[in-house]
């Protein structure tokens, strides 16, 4: 059997697909919306040389949308999710437009981890530097499996060890988990409403918007998933080992344990906007950064990234590997993969009927 990753990393996680995939084979986000990788989870990871149900021993999320890290926490806590999905079945008989309107107007997502996340993740980085990961028991073990050795590391190599250890901005709380099921299934219902395009919360305008072209506009019954649909997606939910941090950017990752995997889905230039954007400069700063510090990194984009190709990073195709519904809409068609080391696997290039790639 594959052995589990030590740490998947995703930098711009939203719906976390991949790390979903990675940690059980079929699995996929309760709560369709626009951009996820689902339909690429299979393909990427078999690109990283890994597999489907490999699981991770630890994953670490950033995601600023504050609406998209209820959804995460639900993934780290089966309770939360099961509650929730009986929160969503409670709705089912009511008008989808009606129900999305009311949901709306109780105003901006309540989600209470502010900035203990980075306390965390500051500890989480700290016992990956050292090899280790934690159990499900809640105690910590070697990444080879093996349990807390009983003769620690003597003093001295603790210290110098110490002193490699990176400084986060952090304020650290007893406990960030107290997430309102009742918070999670509105933000699913209100994300579940409108499936073309993102909705999110603006403290610019004070109210919830789409988040591209469409306007604040329901998104009609065609495009919106029934309650019951979204109930049953929250009941399959398996818990997930991972913290969660809403900033990238304010992490800066000591050496990791070897095997390391950062994945990246930041929003495409050029495309349908987001409600918290990332320029390419930065995803660019973010990528070598990880990569720097020991992790395998892969970006998706709708091009290669011309600057980490120059520094011979690699690139790899992958809008003909999409499985499930193919995007109807969207006028962003290419999809790409750009890895910091050679792909493990790289899908065939269809050949036209006269010999010509296409």
């Amino acid at each position: 059997m594959t052995a589990p990753v030590p740490l998947f990393v995703e930098l711009c996680a939203g719906t976390a697909a991949l790390s979903l995939r990675l940690e059980r084979d079929g699995a996929r986000p309760p709560v369709s919306r626009m951009g996820a990788k689902t339909g690429f989870a299979d393909t990427i990871l078999r690109i990283l040389g890994l597999m489907p149900g490999q699981r991770a021993h630890r994953y670490l999320w950033c995601e600023p949308d504050p609406g998209v890290r209820l959804l995460l926490h639900a993934y780290r806590d089966a309770a939360l999710a099961r509650e929730a999905a009986a929160i969503i079945r409670s709705w089912a008989g009511e008008d989808p437009r009606a129900l999305w309107e009311r949901l709306r107007a109780e105003g901006a997502p309540r989600l209470p981890d502010g900035a203990a996340d980075a306390g965390e993740v500051a500890r989480h980085l700290c016992v990956s530097y050292l090899r280790y990961g934690q159990s499900p028991e809640g105690g910590f073990r070697a990444s080879a499996g093996g349990l807390w050795p009983d003769t620690p590391p003597d003093v001295a190599t603790q210290a110098h060890r110490t002193g490699l250890l990176p400084t986060l901005p952090a304020t650290i709380a007893p406990d960030a988990r107290e997430v309102d099921p009742r918070e999670v299934a509105r933000w699913a219902q209100i994300t579940a409403s409108n499936r073309l395009i993102h909705t999110a919360w603006s403290d610019a305008e004070g109210r919830w918007v789409n988040t591209g072209d469409g306007g604040a506009t329901f998104g009609g019954a065609a495009f919106c998933s029934p309650p019951e649909r979204t109930a049953e997606g929250f009941d399959a939910v398996a818990e997930v080992p991972a913290l969660i941090h809403p900033d990238a950017r304010t992490l800066a990752p000591p050496a990791l344990p070897p095997g390391t995997v950062v994945y990246m889905d930041p929003p495409y230039v050029n495309t349908t906007g987001y409600a918290h954007d990332l320029p390419r400069a930065e995803v660019v700063a973010l990528a070598r950064r990880w990569a720097a510090a020991g992790a395998t990194v892969a970006i998706s984009e709708a091009e290669p990234i011309p600057e980490l190709v120059a520094d011979g990073w690699h690139a790899v195709r992958i809008d003909a590997e999409r499985m499930g519904q193919k995007r109807t809409f969207s006028k962003q068609q290419a999809e790409w993969l750009t890895l910091s080391r050679p792909p493990a696997w790289v899908p065939s290039v269809q050949v036209g009927l006269f010999g010509g790639a296409r």
